[in-house]
């Protein structure tokens, strides 16, 4: 059996906290693990159950962060009372009176808390201890046994191995004396803007409106005639469509399309054409505009591992990452209603489909908080390294005329302690974009849209 337990999240709240004890006790012996260990019966008012309960809260401390933070959010937790198979609970006590027992093993150590769980499993509802140990942290120091147990001697080091604690070999004393060291060397980069700005254009959202409801029209009008014939359409100032291919006029007549098909085929034509249009006024800033492209500089001697770049812009300004090699995808009007489908015959001879590849690495960008928040791809750092990071697409509709947007950057890195955090202003530039020629350029081009 194994541990039916998520572990991508601390574990908080009663309902979670029940889910792990029957997660235990579904479990077999062999999956406890670096972030989880569990006693079937404890007292901590024993020197024993006092010793056992500060040894598993000594070995969580004594991890890695990196390690740490692969399960709950770096959090480990020691489950007293359970085991699998069987609930014992245990006997509650007072806080004060907890600390105090733990104490004298712990010495200064309190990154940690604990609580009594009531769980009925059916036949008696009893009590389980849950001390969750708080994430370790860069600069931490090595958290050593203060006090004499049987033959484990004051300065004892404990490790959370998998599935076990126990004394730490040289290895991870080296590991966690880094550790502490660690807490002298901090993330020192600088971001500054290599060249761009935020372009203004005019709001979209009406022209994009009356488009669609143009196209929906032209499109619902098939089902009134029955046969479309395209005159008019031909004539209109999107024409474009007027255009019928050689491949329809040798279908058969018949149509196995209901009206109520053909209106799902033309919703999800107008949705996927609003994207399209969307995507197109990101092209047209890019080709138009100046992206925005920032510079990432290491001023250090260290080296710096996976330095990750987060721009938070003002929630007016929107971003995205455009790859030059990319076409907007113009989506094909459904076929026309009343014609059959081309058969597979028909069909050969025709070009085959090009293979999509996959889309090249690019920053992760999102809405949060009231923010647009881009998340650029983490790179190495050597002394005195600069590096130019993913050029940006950024721009805004707002109405308000801005000289300049005020971003915020922060940076981490995985092999440095702390964040630094610093305000960018951005400068912002007026775009005369025709819109027209955006949204409906397949109208300018004489021809449908690809």
């Amino acid at each position: 059996m194994t541990l039916n337990f998520e572990a991508d999240q601390p574990v908080v709240g009663l309902k979670r906290q029940q889910a792990l004890i029957n997660a235990i006790l579904g479990a077999s012996s062999a999956d406890e693990t670096r972030w989880l260990e569990w006693k079937s019966r404890l007292d901590v008012a024993r020197a024993e159950g006092a010793f056992s309960v500060s040894k598993a809260i000594l070995g969580f401390a004594n991890r890695m962060p990196d390690v740490a933070a692969q399960w709950a959010d770096g959090h480990a937790y020691l489950v007293v009372g359970v085991e699998e198979g069987a609930l014992h609970g245990v006997e509650t006590h007072d806080v004060e009176k907890v600390d105090a027992w733990l104490g004298r093993y712990l010495g200064t150590f309190d990154r940690y808390q604990f609580t009594y769980v009531p769980f009925d499993n059916g036949d008696e509802a009893r009590n389980v201890m849950i001390v969750d140990v708080f994430p370790p942290r860069w600069g931490d120091p090595v958290h050593p046994l203060c006090k004499e147990h049987q033959n484990f001697y004051p300065g004892t080091v404990f490790h959370r191995y998998s599935g076990k604690t126990m004394p730490a070999r040289p290895t991870e004393i080296d590991a966690l004396s880094e550790r502490a060291r660690r807490a002298a060397k901090r993330v020192t980069v600088d971001v500054s803007l290599a060249a761009g700005a935020v372009a203004l254009v005019p709001p979209t959202q009406d022209m994009r409106v009356k488009i669609l409801e143009f196209l929906r029209e032209e499109q619902m009008e098939q089902l009134g005639t029955g046969k479309p014939t395209g005159k008019d359409r031909a004539a209109s100032a999107f024409g474009a469509y007027a255009q019928v291919s050689d491949v329809y006029r040798m279908m058969k007549p018949a149509d196995r399309r209901s009206p109520e098909d053909f209106r799902e085929e033309v919703d999800q034509y107008l949705r996927d054409y609003d994207a399209a249009m969307q995507q197109s006024l990101v092209h047209a800033i890019h080709d138009a505009g100046k992206p925005l492209t920032l510079r990432l500089t290491n001023p250090s001697e260290d080296n710096l591992t996976k330095v990750e770049v987060v721009l938070s812009l003002p929630d007016t300004v929107w971003a995205h990452a455009t790859d030059e090699d990319d076409k907007v995808g113009w989506p094909h009007p459904p076929r026309k209603y009343g014609t059959a489908a081309p058969s597979i015959r028909m069909l050969t001879g025709m070009p085959p489909i090009r293979a999509l590849l996959p889309p090249l690495p690019s920053p992760a960008i999102e809405q949060e908080e009231g923010c647009t928040i881009v998340r650029f791809l983490p790179v190495n750092l050597r002394p005195h390294e600069t590096v130019t990071l993913t050029p940006i697409t950024v721009y805004s509709a707002q109405e308000a005329p801005e000289v300049v947007f005020s971003g915020q950057w922060r940076a981490t890195a995985t092999n440095v302690s702390g964040k630094v955090q610093r305000s960018l202003p951005i400068p912002a530039e007026r775009l005369a974009l025709d819109m027209k020629q955006v949204f409906v350029p397949w109208a300018y081009e004489g021809g449908d849209p690809e």
